[in-house]
């Protein structure tokens, strides 16, 4: 996942790697991606850190929700915005700053643009705490629910947890996490996944590494059970092939569907572009270069 906070926007996006042409259900996790990147645009509208509440001033403690201007996004729907914010100063060591955004768009009758419709809620909770004993250290918690969101004719159910913390890992949950598709079928999903970032050397990025933990449990589209788990971290390189972005060099994956159980290999930690699948005796090599 990445998360960027600017002054007067925030963008929320979810990027879950998988494996080129393999048909295993996590893949459609993939689509949380673009479903909550699309809540960037609303969001954005009404500023986060550089102020929660709709006039821009900067906001006070105990600030109340407010409704939104309606202001129309990249599709043409107007959604609902309402925030609340509120920054607790009482205490001597610390600044707590917390508070909440919804999107509604209601039954999509705002939008515009017949084809790409918008409906349904989207919430996003929220506590930073920014403490100054001994040293200067954060914690955060962001909740995001989505409540029957569809986006065109994808519906988009649950909850996703993400915490963070200094010289720690993020976690983040999946909880209830649920795409039902236009034909009825759906896939769910649950789990934690755990990422530790490492920095390079110097102010670059070069040599820069995230290792990701965890598992995931659900069902596929076609209603068999999986289970996801990571055996060993999967560790994303930054810089190979002097590309700049992170791609997996290590790590494998156990991946049962069905009962039927395959293992994922993501290599020996050097720089590559494919990947091992195994399954019932049979190795099967994959790209995993996306360009």
């Amino acid at each position: 996942m990445w998360r960027s906070y600017g002054h007067a926007k925030k963008k929320i996006s979810v990027r879950i790697h998988r494996p080129r042409r393999q048909n295993w259900p996590p893949r459609r996790m993939h689509a949380t991606q673009a479903v909550m990147s699309i809540t960037a645009g609303a969001m954005g509208q009404k500023g986060v850190l550089g102020g929660r509440t709709m006039d821009g001033d900067q906001p006070g403690e105990g600030d109340q929700p407010e409704e939104g201007d309606n202001d129309e996004d990249e599709t043409g729907c107007k959604p609902s915005i309402k925030s609340a914010f509120s920054l607790d100063t009482s205490h001597t060591d610390s600044l707590i700053y917390s508070g909440s955004i919804t999107i509604d768009y209601g039954d999509g009758s705002t939008c515009t643009d017949s084809t790409h419709r918008r409906t349904g809620k989207i919430t996003d909770t929220y506590l930073y705490v920014v403490s100054f004993k001994d040293s200067i250290t954060f914690s955060s918690t962001e909740t995001i629910t989505f409540d029957a969101f569809h986006k065109d004719t994808v519906q988009v159910d649950g909850t996703v947890i993400i915490k963070s913390s200094s010289n720690a890992p993020t976690t983040v949950e999946w909880k209830d996490a649920k795409i039902t598709y236009a034909d009825g079928s759906s896939t769910t999903w649950s789990g934690t996944l755990t990422y530790h970032y490492e920095k390079g050397m110097g102010r670059h990025w070069i040599g820069k590494t995230i290792k990701i933990t965890g598992s995931l449990t659900g069902t596929n589209r076609k209603g068999l059970a999986f289970t996801a788990t990571i055996t060993k971290e999967i560790v994303y390189q930054f810089g190979c092939f002097n590309k700049p972005k992170f791609i997996p060099v290590s790590g494998s994956v156990e991946v049962v569907v069905g009962g039927v159980t395959s293992t994922i290999d993501y290599g020996d930690g050097t720089c590559h572009k494919g990947l091992t699948i195994e399954t019932d005796g049979e190795k099967d090599e994959h790209s995993n270069d996306s360009d």
